[in-house]
């Protein structure tokens, strides 16, 4: 049995704990044991954590072997083909979270921040321009024109709020799409694995601290959680390309129009685009051959043939152009106001002021980085003034950060930097989720999160902020809700068997 990717990851445990300890000590000092704090228990953890991955590291073969096969039945015992939670207390959950949430947006919304030198103030301000120019048709000439020069916020959001660009309002506005959104969601997770696990989702959502207040804010994040609802929903229902018969036309064409819908909102598509177009480039890849090298099995099963060898591991080249075709038109489609904008006026497709950031050490006015040179440029003039060390201390560094700040995002109002140990509970129901969906939208998800993690994790030294994994937010709540389901019903049916 193959024992190399647990030492593996539990190396990466040891070693991202012990930076993430480094860090802390860096931040806090001697007052770590002076006065005991939520750093305090944070570091108490990271020496946990390293302890568990260097033993993991040296524990001997028949520990993993023994660990691998436990994980081996779970994962059969929670795959299982069986509706985990078709019960009336799901529907009462349900309805239950958008009472929550009302009450939670009552209170949140008074609480938000002044738009003042903040992106509520931006969005206020081109909204407020687009209203006077003529409103969304007008707007949309522009951009065919190339006469919109905005290259900051996405015009969707902007050209929504025109028609009423009032701050009281927009955030009304933000909160009826995060409540469409959690509505949406729910009842759909609901429909793939049961009304209880959609239920618990909607209650999640309703009291998540992150999801509750930049959906009570002016800004497009509430827009774009509403899309991400819906291609979320869509790629769920995808088939595994390795066993359909013919191409999903219908949802691959749907998951790029809701793609394009989430480029016209926010610059954050671009990541999503590029891990759908990874997920379906794997397919060509037989990765059973890939880790085969790396397996160390024993004398006597290498004399048993394996059924599942000759089963199809690969997807032909012309399933995966045709599915890859259908998405980038799609998208195109649906983004070409802001394509041909970007390629008119700047002369990329896919230009976003922001990207220019990626190559700076602090925050600089984006547009004025801009007029100074190409992106190429920028990135090459990096390269030159910083050294290889610099480069891996960066992301390393923003990896940790990113790690904080997609657990912390997981954690309920009113909590703080306490919903950081929310979100470790919830670790455990993920990782059962994940290996409750069998379907082909789990690895994805992984794709999503790693690309997430490293893309914002160089993005530290400019900003670090929960919205920028919003995205990853609704199917990682979806997942723990999944898990904590089936969780549930292992208890039940143990303690009755």
């Amino acid at each position: 049995m193959n024992t190399l990717l647990p030492r593996l990851v539990s190396g990466a445990l040891a070693g991202l704990s012990g930076l993430a300890l480094w860090e802390i000590i860096q931040l806090k000092g001697a007052a770590l044991l002076q006065q005991p704090s939520l750093a305090s228990a944070a570091a108490t953890c990271c020496v946990m954590a390293a302890g568990l991955g260097v033993a993991g590291c040296l524990v001997p073969n028949r520990f993993w072997e023994s660990v691998l096969h436990q994980c081996q039945k779970m994962r059969t015992v929670f795959s299982q083909t069986v509706n985990p939670a078709d019960h009336w207390s799901g529907s009462l959950l349900l309805s239950f979270s958008i009472i929550v949430y009302f009450v939670v947006m009552i209170n949140v919304i008074p609480q938000q921040p002044a738009p003042e030198n903040n992106d509520q103030a931006a969005f206020l301000s081109q909204a407020k321009t687009v209203q006077e120019m003529g409103g969304p048709v007008a707007l949309t000439r522009q951009l065919f024109a190339g006469e919109y020069q905005e290259a900051n916020q996405h015009p969707l959001y902007v050209a929504l709020l025109s028609f009423f660009p009032d701050y009281e309002t927009g955030k009304r506005l933000s909160a009826i799409c995060g409540l469409l959104a959690l509505l949406i969601f729910s009842v759909g997770i609901a429909r793939q694995y049961g009304n209880l696990t959609g239920g618990l989702t909607g209650l999640l959502l309703s009291v998540n601290a992150a999801y509750c207040q930049l959906t009570g804010r002016v800004v497009c994040e509430g827009l774009l959680l509403l899309f991400i609802a819906g291609l979320w929903l869509i790629l769920l229902r995808l088939p595994d390309l390795r066993q359909s018969h013919k191409i999903s036309c219908l949802a691959l064409i749907g998951a790029g129009l809701v793609l394009g819908l989430v480029w016209l909102t926010k610059g954050t598509a671009l990541l999503l685009m590029l891990g759908l177009v990874i997920w379906i480039c794997s397919y060509a890849v037989n990765w059973r051959r890939f880790f085969s090298r790396f397996k160390r099995s024993r004398t006597n099963d290498a004399a048993v043939p394996d059924a599942t060898q000759t089963d199809a591991t690969t997807v032909s080249l012309k399933t995966i152009l045709g599915s890859l075709a259908l998405v980038i038109a799609s998208f195109a489609l649906i983004a070409s106001p802001l394509l041909v904008r970007n390629a008119r006026v700047y002369g990329s497709p896919t230009f976003n002021a922001n990207s220019y950031l990626m190559f700076e050490d602090e925050f600089t006015e984006p547009h004025a980085l801009a007029k100074q040179g190409s992106l190429k440029d920028a990135a090459r003039k990096y390269w030159q003034t910083h050294s290889l060390s610099e480069i891996v201390r960066r992301e390393v560094k923003g990896l940790l950060w990113q790690v904080f700040i997609f657990l912390r995002s997981l954690g309920p109002l009113p909590f703080a930097e306490g919903r950081l140990f929310f979100g470790l509970l919830a670790v455990p129901f993920l990782l059962v989720g994940l290996l409750s969906e069998t379907g082909p939208a789990r690895r994805l998800y992984f794709i999503w999160l790693l690309l997430f993690w490293l893309a914002f994790a160089w993005y530290l030294p400019i900003a670090a902020d929960e919205r920028f994994l919003i995205p990853l937010l609704l199917p990682t709540l979806a997942l723990i809700s999944l898990g904590v389901v089936r969780v549930g019903q292992f208890l039940l049916q143990h303690r009755a068997a």
